[in-house]
């Protein structure tokens, strides 16, 4: 994908026959800035940008194929309940229904879960991307539609490998109200597959 450095606001929403829920929306007055093709955001929501001038406006949707797939009930898992024991005791501050917690493979890689139950011997957690199934509508404002520069792609190379704090760049890692995205976890991931969205 060509290097461009986009500066962009933007509402995210899921989007379905009934209703929109606003899921994110960049601040006002800190639009996120990026380079594409270095996997900060899902490539088909960089793709639409790209074809968008600098001071235009936007408003497309993406589906589910082209954001974050659809849903795998596979991988809902139940898993025994002593996985989530410290020193001996259950964590039941951190461990209930609803709650989305981090977790970690044995590769050591890591990635967010959602628990959907909890019983006296067995946790189910729902191991899909919180977005996965869901259609997605963008609408919004391009800033800055150019060429990227050398400095551009090292300040975005510094972000992805944790150099600058927090997220500033991007935006935050808000895109979905979770902690990342590719949806899963911290900065490196991001609801638009990278630090944000």
């Amino acid at each position: 994908m060509e290097q461009r450095f986009i500066k962009v606001g933007y509402r995210m929403s899921t989007k379905t026959a009934a209703s929109h829920k606003l899921l994110y929306e960049t601040e006002l007055t800190r639009p996120i800035e990026f380079v594409t093709g270095m996997g900060l955001m899902i490539d088909a929501f960089e793709e639409r940008l790209l074809e968008v001038p600098a001071g235009e406006q936007f408003d497309f949707t993406l589906q589910p194929a082209e954001a974050f797939g659809e849903r795998d009930e596979a991988l809902v898992q139940s898993v025994p309940r002593k996985l989530f024991e410290i020193r001996g005791k259950f964590d039941e501050e951190n461990i209930f229904p609803g709650a989305e917690v981090p977790l970690m493979d044995n590769e050591g890689n890591h990635f967010l879960g959602t628990i959907l139950k909890v019983t006296d011997t067995e946790v189910t957690v729902d191991l899909n991307n919180p977005l996965a199934g869901k259609s997605l509508q963008f609408t919004g404002t391009i800033y800055a539609n150019r060429e990227a520069t050398l400095q551009d792609i090292e300040k975005t190379a510094n972000l992805l490998s944790g150099e600058n704090e927090g997220c500033g760049g991007c935006g935050g890692c808000g895109g979905c109200g979770k902690e990342g995205p590719d949806g899963q976890g911290g900065c490196g991931g991001g609801c638009c597959g990278g630090c944000d969205a």
